[in-house]
């Protein structure tokens, strides 16, 4: 057994599960949605909480959630996990307080959260490619005027 705390969070919502499907008064179809949509929540509740204890006592590691493959921070990857918990926290504030989810969820929300995932996957292609190398590289040795291919004599934006 690799991981105990997978199969004791699992066997608690299964039994939290019985439990309410067995004790909670009301029909039985309504019953069973409410059983499994209490499992659901309480599995997503001890899969968060076994990651965070992994994280507490080392077991996971995040010094390189945000880190590029050079190093350093990468600002895309900042950028896209500071937008997904702003909107979900967003979401589940409105969820507090009026009861019910959003329906449907607005667009203005899905566009800000692609343009962030956009931006990563681009930043991802662009290192994929070596372009940020490639480009720091031809802009130190010709002092920064372009790739100097052009007719007028490596001079950008037309000088």
């Amino acid at each position: 057994m690799k991981n105990p705390e997978f199969v004791l969070s699992t066997v608690l919502a299964i039994v939290i599960t019985f439990v309410i499907a067995i004790w909670v008064p009301g029909e039985g179809t309504v019953k069973v949605k409410l059983a499994i949509c209490y499992a659901g929540l309480v599995l997503l509740f001890l899969f968060g909480f076994l990651i965070l204890a992994g994280i507490a006592s080392g077991k996971i590691d995040i010094s390189q959630l945000l880190a590029e493959s050079g190093g350093g921070a990468s600002m895309s990857r900042f950028q896209l996990l500071i937008f997904t918990f702003v909107i979900g926290l967003s979401f589940f504030l409105i969820v507090v307080s009026t009861g019910k989810f959003p329906n449907p969820i607005p667009t203005e929300v899905l566009t800000l959260l692609g343009i962030s995932a956009t931006t990563y996957g681009v930043s991802k292609g662009i290192q994929a490619t070596g372009g940020l190398a490639g480009k720091a590289g031809t802009t130190a040795g010709n002092g920064g005027q372009g790739n100097g291919g052009g007719r007028d004599g490596g001079q950008a934006g037309g000088h």
